[in-house]
């Protein structure tokens, strides 16, 4: 078990019969208790029984770790395995995308410029452009029209040198750069047509393809598309060959990706750049910003900017993160929020030592008490307990009191990227109850592996901060398990309603009648026959 001292970590404690811990309080094992246990008379004592049976019911296989508190005071209420290191999948993410927000702020936004000299009264700039980015991962083609039409705005109609991008891949490119290959049938024994998107003339095509007799082909000799980089009159460009047969009649649509991202991206700018109406007399080439300024110096045309697109806020992306549970975003904004905060390449070894110190300062996690080694928690080596989720969850959302306004604007972005239950992001299609809309958290899947930390928010303002993850459990229990967590967190917030103070009466004005003065009564919600959320049924959700 994690210490919190010493750094020392044992196995979960699988194959242990698991108890339940009450405000800090270990109660006995539920056979040690008998059929003449006593009948639990408060809410926490009826809560401890119902987790008990869970534990004994979808979630008696594997290893269980849980952990619950007052989400402002921290106080611990509910605990199960909650020092067991576990693995929490992409919980982790709730580490990464906090440390994102502390670095460079909720309102950071990622820009990607266009350097040029200033145009002239015709609109024509006398030399090369540059093409500078910031690892913006969310960048797309559509921002790259964006930054065309900036450049358009500024009255540049002409451009009188080469698009020029630095050698760095991910800096001044699209991260996702890949070209959609379209290859469609035409008569037997004739080439098929063959598009290609975006156009660019980064791209070379070469059709070898024949379209077959028949709509079936045989076994090996399909359709292939091949991508390879080749070098072109001192240019590099990326061929596309397609080869062997596609049946006859068929169509088929399919992703080639290239790692030559700024090439990619600075052709693309260049088409973008002509269909905005702005005609560029070079071609792409590769040089070092210091070089391309130090160049443009030495000819008297000192480089302004000419062109600017913003990505969406920081916020905003880390909720798509958290949300969706997205994990290859997830990666790039740790890395790339941590290289531009430290003046870096981005890097995943540089991303995680971050996220140690975030939770070192944050939490007082130490990183001889966990295991991270990715922003997305996309990896099997991850060991977190309940407990420390819970900490990560209370400091990062801002219940823990944050200490400055700053803080408080990381909070308010953190917590608005969490999932809601009922209706949105992996959350969606679970809680669609009495609990839509008050369960606010990240889910956490792989195999083996069920996740589910956040905030339980009841009608009255009191939250409880929860973790809970499962690991272990074989394929087959997967949907049982989710359930069972499901289960646990309406177990939750019936104890929430058991503390809520009963409603203030309601005067009914009395009525006259035949008989005589009318009676007044009164109606609170305590008057109410049964439990609302005790017929709660929650869906047998999909998986994250």
């Amino acid at each position: 078990v994690f210490t919190g001292t010493t750094g020392t970590r044992s196995r979960p404690t699988s194959g242990v019969a698991p108890r339940v811990t009450v405000a800090g309080t270990v109660r006995p094992a539920s056979e040690a208790r008998g059929r003449r246990a006593p009948v639990a008379t408060t809410p926490a004592e009826r809560t401890a029984d119902a987790l008990d049976a869970l534990l004994r019911g979808p979630l008696r296989f594997g290893t269980t770790g849980l952990y619950v508190a007052d989400a402002v005071t921290g106080a611990e209420l509910f605990a199960i395995h909650p020092d067991d290191p576990l693995n929490p999948a992409s919980n982790v993410k709730l580490i990464s995308t906090a440390t994102a927000l502390a670095q460079v702020g909720p309102a950071f936004r990622y820009r990607t410029r266009v350097l040029g000299p200033s145009p002239d009264a015709v609109g024509a700039v006398a030399g090369p452009v540059y093409l500078l980015g910031t690892f913006d991962p969310t960048l797309a083609i559509a921002g790259i029209d964006d930054l065309a039409a900036a450049v358009a705005a500024r009255g540049v109609r002409a451009i009188h040198g080469d698009v020029v991008v630095g050698a760095q891949p991910t800096r001044d490119g699209i991260y996702r750069a890949r070209v959609r290959v379209g290859v469609t049938a035409a008569a037997p024994g004739a080439a098929p047509s063959v598009t290609v998107g975006p156009v660019s003339d980064f791209l070379e095509v070469v059709n070898l393809a024949t379209t077959g007799k028949r709509p079936k082909v045989k076994k090996g000799a399909g359709l292939t598309i091949g991508a390879t980089t080749i070098e072109h009159d001192g240019k590099r460009r990326l061929r596309l060959t397609i080869a062997g047969t596609i049946g006859k009649g068929k169509s088929l649509d399919r992703f080639v990706t290239t790692k030559d991202r700024h090439l990619f991206t600075a052709h693309l700018l260049r088409a973008a750049l002509a269909k905005a109406g702005v005609t560029v007399d070079g071609d792409v080439r590769v040089a070092d910003l210091e070089q391309y300024v130090a160049d443009a110096a030495q000819a008297g045309r000192l480089p302004v900017v000419l062109g600017e697109h913003q990505s969406a806020p920081l916020a905003d992306i880390v909720a798509q993160v958290n949300k969706r549970s997205i994990n290859w975003l997830a990666d790039r904004v740790l890395t790339t929020t941590t290289a531009l905060a430290h003046g870096e390449l981005p890097s995943m070894a540089d991303g995680v030592d971050a996220m140690y110190g975030w939770m070192d300062r944050a939490g007082q996690i130490a990183r001889a008490d966990a295991v991270v080694d990715t922003g997305s928690g996309l990896s099997y080596r991850t060991a977190l307990s309940a407990r420390q989720l819970v900490t990560v969850v209370r400091v990062a959302s801002g219940t823990a009191a944050p200490a400055s306004p700053t803080e408080a604007a990381r909070a308010e972005a953190f917590r608005a990227s969490l999932a809601v239950g009922g209706v949105d992001g992996t959350l969606r299609a679970r809680f669609r109850s009495s609990l839509r809309g008050r369960v606010h958290a990240k889910t956490g899947t792989l195999t083996g592996v069920i996740a589910l930390s956040g905030l339980l928010e009841a009608p009255d303002g009191r939250t409880l901060a929860f973790a809970l993850v499962t690991n272990g459990h074989g394929a087959r229990q997967k949907l049982g398990v989710r359930a069972g967590h499901e289960q646990v967190v309406a177990e939750l917030d019936r104890y929430l309603a058991a503390l809520a103070p009963p409603a203030a009466p309601v005067e009914v004005a009395p009525a006259a009648t035949e008989d005589g003065p009318a009676v007044a009564t009164s109606t609170s919600e305590i008057d109410r026959t049964g439990d609302d959320l005790a017929d709660d049924v929650e869906p047998t959700p999909a998986a994250p």
